[in-house]
């Protein structure tokens, strides 16, 4: 019994070092005072003092005698082995355990790791499960695949060698006819100041805000290459259906979703207001990605190189009254699409960069002119692709010739060339206007019995 109740003890030790290392708690003696306030630990502590007062009170006095002779009764030995603080409620004993946390119940588990359960953790403290994902920085992202790691440095290099230098034009797309801008896009970004942002962040707006009426008349289809990319932010809402709907009308089709993970490892359990239109906390958006014209992965590798990163992006939740989006979709967009001439509508001072004309009614300034933008494209609007980075780069693998995938004469079928799927009576079942040898669709027992023969 000896035994048995020292593996039980070192296995709780160990349990509690574990979860002292996964809260970042000093030593195992401090869990408490990290999962609990002191006002907290105070009113537990005088709980479960009152708890074992009334237990003493209702104690046989055999059992306080053993108790106080050092000796371990059969009660003491089962409530180690199950190790739960929680007592039954008696008819003597009325008191009942008032959680506040999930310890009590992270105990009892098998696992040697039991603290992994990061929605009741989410609960506890505020931090939500997205702020224990490792390595999600574009700088410690890639450690450990080095061949990922170099092509995006040397992508980086030949993307910062080929930009053009930074244009930007304050106007407000609402009144400015986007075909003033000479030019037909091969990335377009947009990053519509939505309804949604103002209701979540609950501050009062200062510019305004523009509804997905006002978003589909923006005339896009204008200003886009034959094979060209959108890339539009509609938050987390009704914009997932009606971002789709601009799309269409604008003659692309949705061929990515990309995912903004908010962290709020800096502000844990502090949320913005919460939208009154929603069911659950929102801690993401959506960035739809849209396809114009015929690109393929396997034969457009002048154009676009897949694969490359992820359709995932997660940075720290922005402070109240700030919208602005991560700028890690800059890098996605310029590692996937070789084409040079990129826009983005609705940016700001602070999305200014090299590589892209950026537009928007919030600018202080402007240095776009038409004549010296389309300059930069005389010879190509393509960045182009070094041998070191066309081998690093995923590929897709080729597609299988007819020829490669095995020779012999065509099927025909069992019954010869005339027969079955194959030879030229096969082709001839697969014509549209093809009636068979009575007028009706053939069966097993003559022509069809559902329509009549024409």
């Amino acid at each position: 019994m000896n035994s048995r109740l020292q593996e039980i003890r070192e296995r709780q030790k160990l349990r509690r070092q574990l979860l002292a290392q996964q809260l970042g708690a000093e030593s195992a003696d401090s869990i408490g005072a990290v999962l609990n306030s002191k006002d907290e630990l105070k009113e537990i502590e005088e709980s479960r003092e009152t708890c074992r007062a009334s237990l003493d009170s209702s104690v046989p006095p055999s059992k306080r005698k053993a108790q106080a002779e050092g000796e371990d009764t059969e009660e003491d030995v089962e409530e180690q082995k199950d190790e739960v603080e929680v007592l039954q409620p008696e008819e003597s004993n009325p008191y009942e355990e008032v959680y506040k946390d999930s310890s009590t119940f992270l105990k009892g588990t098998q696992s040697l790791n039991p603290h992994n359960d990061y929605c009741q953790h989410f609960v506890d403290t505020g931090h939500r499960p997205q702020n224990f994902i490792r390595d999600v920085g574009l700088a410690d992202r890639f450690e450990e695949y080095p061949k990922l790691r170099e092509l995006i440095r040397l992508k980086d290099e030949l993307i910062s060698g080929t930009n053009t230098p930074p244009m930007y034009l304050q106007a407000d797309p609402e009144h400015f006819d986007l075909q003033d801008l000479q030019c037909k896009f091969d990335v377009i970004l947009l990053e519509p100041p939505l309804e949604e942002y103002y209701r979540e962040s609950g501050i009062s707006h200062t510019e305004r805000f523009w509804t997905w009426d006002d978003i589909m008349k923006l005339e896009i289809e204008e200003i886009s290459a034959l094979r060209s990319f959108v890339f539009l932010w509609c938050g987390s809402g009704e914009g997932l259906d009606l971002g789709r709907m601009c799309l269409r009308k604008w003659g692309f089709r949705r061929c990515e979703d990309i995912c903004w993970i908010k962290t709020n490892k800096n502000n844990p359990g502090k949320t913005k207001a919460l939208d009154p239109k929603a069911v659950f906390q929102r801690t993401k958006e959506h960035c739809l990605m849209g396809i114009k014209g015929t690109v393929r992965r396997s034969t457009d590798g002048d154009f676009i190189h897949a694969n490359v990163d992820i359709d995932l992006i997660i940075t720290e939740e922005p402070e109240m009254g700030n919208v602005e989006k991560p700028v890690e979709i800059f890098h996605i967009i310029e590692h996937f699409c070789l084409g040079r001439r990129r826009l983005h509508l609705f940016g700001r001072d602070s999305t200014i960069r090299p590589g892209w004309l950026t537009v928007g009614p919030t600018l202080t300034n402007s240095n776009f002119n038409p004549e010296a933008y389309a300059s930069h494209f005389a010879l190509s609007h393509l960045s182009g692709c070094t041998e070191e980075i066309e081998r690093l780069r995923p590929k897709s693998p080729p597609a299988k010739l007819k020829s490669d995938r095995g020779g012999g004469p065509p099927r025909g079928g069992r019954g010869g060339p005339n027969a079955g799927r194959g030879g030229e009576r096969g082709r001839e079942r697969n014509r549209p206007n093809f009636r068979g040898d009575r007028g009706g669709f053939r069966g097993r027992g003559g022509p069809h019995r559902g329509f009549p023969p024409r």
